[in-house]
């Protein structure tokens, strides 16, 4: 028996609709996280402690992602230390590209602050909502100021700005 070429491509084309909208039934694949677009940082926790100093922007396009921060209320910090003047006048940034499957959600590192962290991968689990991303990873083990080798959980909430 010959099969229809015509009734396979419109079963193919007829079941992708039927599986996009039924992605949440049960025992249904879990769907994958929706990161493409512009991405404002509304809270983030550090070893489960509140982060309030910095703002952050997360723009992701198809393969590549980049990111931008800096220092809350840099106009009135005093300026008295080196490390006041820092913070005041430095931002931060990253880009790379990335792979996500499901909920899993890997960064690779191409340019950053810290050098060493050049192409090392950041993986990470993500959860979307239309207009949210849970971001939350490990960092890898990095030496801080202290001398002290330091690896940080890291949950970053974040608001859809386009």
């Amino acid at each position: 028996m010959r099969t229809n070429p015509l009734i396979v491509v419109a079963v193919v084309i007829g079941g992708g609709g039927f599986a996009a909208r039924h992605a949440n039934a049960p025992g249904a694949p879990t769907a994958s996280c929706n990161v493409r677009g512009v991405w404002r940082a509304t809270r983030a926790t550090v070893n489960g402690r509140p982060v309030t100093t910095i703002t952050e922007v997360k723009v992701v396009t198809k393969d590549h992602f980049m990111w931008v921060q800096q220092e809350n209320r840099r106009d009135t910090l005093p300026l008295k230390t080196f490390r006041d003047t820092t913070r005041a006048y430095s931002d931060a940034g990253g880009y790379g590209t990335y792979k996500l499957s499901g909920n899993k959600y890997v960064e690779r590192i191409e340019l950053f602050p810290d050098p060493s962290f050049v192409g090392k991968e950041w993986p990470a689990t993500c959860h979307t909502t239309r207009n949210e991303w849970i971001h939350s990873y490990i960092s890898p083990d990095r030496t801080d100021s202290t001398g002290r080798t330091r690896r940080d959980t890291v949950v970053e909430y974040m608001a859809r700005v386009e």
